[in-house]
């Protein structure tokens, strides 16, 4: 009786043995698996934000679907499948729109990406198409360094392989331009 005592407790601490010695951890892969970096920390779907300055509505911006990514030390907020800003005056109104099919909000540089079929509108109207820009908070500026198209209430269109604005769409520099100008014949009575 005690022989066969004797052997299961060998088998047991032998199959154990060869269980703890056969685990083998590659310290790199378990930090891999359970790192928390690059995982949403905030997200949502069909969400709206209100961006406010001293209780003035500044920008709404909607979204099919958000999260907010902290990686690096770098906070980012994402928007994978587009959506929308609108931007307001002092007294409310409306002063312009950009919506894109993904946009990206680097929060401490107040750096928005706007990518895939982008459309700016400003409040008089004018329109631009681009598939990437660039929106500078912190300098008031938006721009890009790819093909642009600028439509004008008027239907003037120019383009040009890259552009800068102030944030209101006043002030457009266009490099390599290209497009039709219509002017008015100004010797008619």
């Amino acid at each position: 009786m005690k022989n066969i005592n004797n052997i299961i407790k060998s088998i047991v601490a032998l199959v154990g043995a060869t269980m703890l010695l056969s685990c083998e951890n590659n310290i790199k892969e378990v930090q891999d698996a359970t790192s928390k970096e690059d995982t949403p920390e905030v997200s949502g779907e069909e969400v709206e934000f209100i961006y406010t300055d001293s209780t003035r509505i500044v920008h709404r911006a909607f979204a099919v679907e958000f999260t907010q990514i902290t990686t690096e030390g770098k906070e980012y907020d994402e928007f994978p499948k587009g959506g929308k800003l609108i931007s307001y005056d002092k007294d409310g109104t409306v002063a312009g729109q950009i919506e894109a099919k993904y946009a990206k909000h680097i929060v401490s540089e107040q750096l928005w990406e706007l990518r895939n079929d982008v459309v700016a509108v400003s409040d008089d109207g004018k329109t631009i198409n681009t598939e990437l820009m660039y929106w500078d908070q912190k300098k008031g500026e938006i721009y890009s360094d790819q093909y642009v198209r600028i439509t004008d209430e008027d239907g003037q269109v120019l383009e040009g392989n890259s552009f800068s604005s102030d944030e209101k769409m006043n002030n457009i520099i266009l490099k390599k331009v290209s497009g039709e100008v219509y002017l008015k014949d100004e010797t008619e009575q």
